[in-house]
């Protein structure tokens, strides 16, 4: 994978959409045109921990999307400075592998992304998510980022699912 360079990254809730407690990846830390490196710090009170075992390393296969979603909202901001962060969707994931069951509490995690292919708003990404050297999720994902005019925050007119007490 690359060497992103270091940067000074706004606070990773200012490149990504999502808000606590769905904030899963706690700050990028180094970055370049084609990949980046987020961490987080896996505790007793992250997201999808299981008590004495640690968060499922499925979970990690999310740690890559939304570490390609705050990698999308950097690249924005350095186009336009002012630049809010867009929705994207993780469309599936592929050549998945886990080396162990659970993500264990205490360890801080290394997450990484690299830009395999991009044609407009499809993307596919290889991450990585390591603990020291060992990869413990490996994975391709695909991705999805629409156009401004192709997402809303209501509804079309003419949605007959509405309902009312008349």
């Amino acid at each position: 994978m690359n060497n992103p360079q270091p940067h000074e990254f706004p606070p990773v809730k200012e490149l990504v959409i999502h808000d606590a407690p769905m904030l899963l990846i706690d700050r990028a830390i180094a970055a370049d045109e084609t990949s980046m490196t987020a961490e987080l710090d896996i505790t007793a009170n992250s997201m999808f921990c299981v008590p004495d075992k640690g968060v499922p390393s499925y979970v990690g296969i999310e740690y890559i999307a939304q570490t390609v979603a705050a990698y999308s909202g950097w690249r924005a901001r350095q186009a336009a400075p002012d630049t809010m962060p867009k929705i994207g969707y993780l469309l599936g994931s592929r050549k998945v592998a886990m080396s162990r069951d659970f993500l264990p509490i205490g360890s801080r995690l290394m997450v990484h992304v690299t830009n395999v292919f991009e044609d407009g708003e499809m993307g596919v990404f290889d991450g990585e998510v390591r603990l020291g050297e060992e990869i413990l999720v490996d994975a391709r994902i695909n991705v999805y980022q629409p156009k401004e005019n192709e997402t809303a925050s209501t509804p079309p007119l003419g949605n007959n699912q509405e309902t009312s007490d008349q």
